[in-house]
């Protein structure tokens, strides 16, 4: 079935939205949180209590960051299937694009714990070739030292048994995404929702005729967008990495790192001249024929489809090389605002509550400071 505008869903159902990443999640998540109030007048109860309860779902999927409370975010997650089991004629949503992460295995158990009766699951997705270098620059955030023709070349190549790569297509492998939940709801309880790139009230609209909203309840908010990492921010972060790793610090250290940098990041306005990460042709192509055969298997699962399948695969290519040019040079303001970041970093790290020297985990002697100065 595919058409423009779905009918609203029945009074008390309700709607665990999946995401995956990069499509549209985090607007729509902030559109949910500025409208809470509207929400409740007509109905409908957004369940994350911030705007994205991202802990209950990490939780769930068994992927929490180093620092976080797994007390607290399983805490969160009952809270939240409590608030999806609760006897109630509301519409209820709970969105997370971390829902996107669950095995076959964690999709069974999410689904036996909220129930299937009036259970709908929502799939959002775009053009895989416009995804690539997103999901690149959150690789870059969780510490890949890879450039980015390598990950494409590893993220496209025939076989895709390393770890990262396994981590993108369970994410991005949009017909497995619909087949595995499929298979605990039914494809008629599936809404897959196509990104139309010309129109961006499309998404937010989507959603609220499935919830039987007011028109621009959703789409009339000034919904946040994380930025995309310019090149010259990209290849700083690349590098810092491949330095970091030196070091031997440690994942979870720098998972504590980038919490408090990555906002800096954000803050940052680039300039109109900054180049941004351009994906060559050969993958734009080879996503694209990916994406054509990931359209052709969901239209066969047959689950309800709002916008056009057809464009997954629809990505223009524009004359970008194979071979790319050396990276640029990292403009000097760049640079400046990236340390200016990691000073802000630092200094909270410093001042947070941290295991005691000598407490597990803890290598006494081996902090930063004696690091650097064996490599001086």
């Amino acid at each position: 079935m595919s058409a423009s505008s779905p009918a609203a869903l029945p009074s008390g159902a309700r709607l665990l939205h999946i995401g995956p990443h990069k499509t549209g999640t985090t607007a729509l998540q902030s559109a949910f949180h500025q409208a809470r109030d509207e929400l409740a007048e007509q109905g409908v109860r957004y369940l994350s209590r911030s705007q994205h309860d991202a802990r209950a779902a990490r939780w769930v999927t068994e992927r929490m960051v180093a620092g976080r409370d797994p007390v607290k975010a399983e805490s969160t997650w009952r809270r939240v299937v409590g608030d999806l089991v609760a006897p109630s004629t509301e519409r209820r949503i709970f969105s997370s694009e971390l829902l996107s992460d669950a095995t076959d295995e964690q999709i069974a158990r999410i689904v036996g714990e909220v129930g299937t009766d009036d259970l709908w699951i929502a799939i959002t997705m775009r053009p895989l070739a416009r995804i690539l270098s997103s999901q690149y620059q959150q690789s870059l955030q969780r510490g890949s030292i890879h450039r980015y023709d390598d990950w494409l070349t590893m993220m496209l190549a025939d076989d895709t048994s390393a770890p990262e790569p396994q981590e993108f297509w369970r994410r991005h492998g949009n017909d497995e995404l619909v087949r595995r939940w499929a298979a605990r709801v039914g494809a008629d309880r599936v809404v897959v929702v196509v990104l139309d790139s010309r129109d961006h009230a499309f998404l937010p609209h989507t959603f609220e005729h499935l919830l039987g909203l007011r028109p621009d309840t959703l789409a009339g908010k000034d919904a946040q967008e994380n930025r995309s990492l310019t090149a010259g921010e990209a290849e700083l972060l690349r590098l810092f990495n491949a330095d970091f790793a030196a070091l031997g610090l440690g994942p979870a250290h720098y998972a504590r790192v980038l919490r408090h940098l990555r906002p800096h990041l954000q803050d940052r306005a680039p300039r109109p001249d900054e180049a941004t990460l351009a994906t060559p042709d050969w993958a734009v192509l080879r996503a694209n024929e990916v994406a054509a055969a990931m359209a052709a298997r969901i239209r066969d699962l047959g689950p309800q489809v709002y916008g056009d399948l057809a464009s997954l695969s629809a990505a223009p290519t524009a004359g970008v090389p194979a071979t790319p040019p050396p990276p640029a040079d990292v403009p000097a303001d760049v640079a400046a605002w990236f340390s200016a970041g990691l000073a802000l970093a630092a200094d909270r790290l410093a001042s947070a509550p941290g295991p005691a020297e000598g407490a597990p985990g803890t290598r006494p002697g081996r902090g930063l400071r004696s690091r650097l100065s064996r490599r001086g």
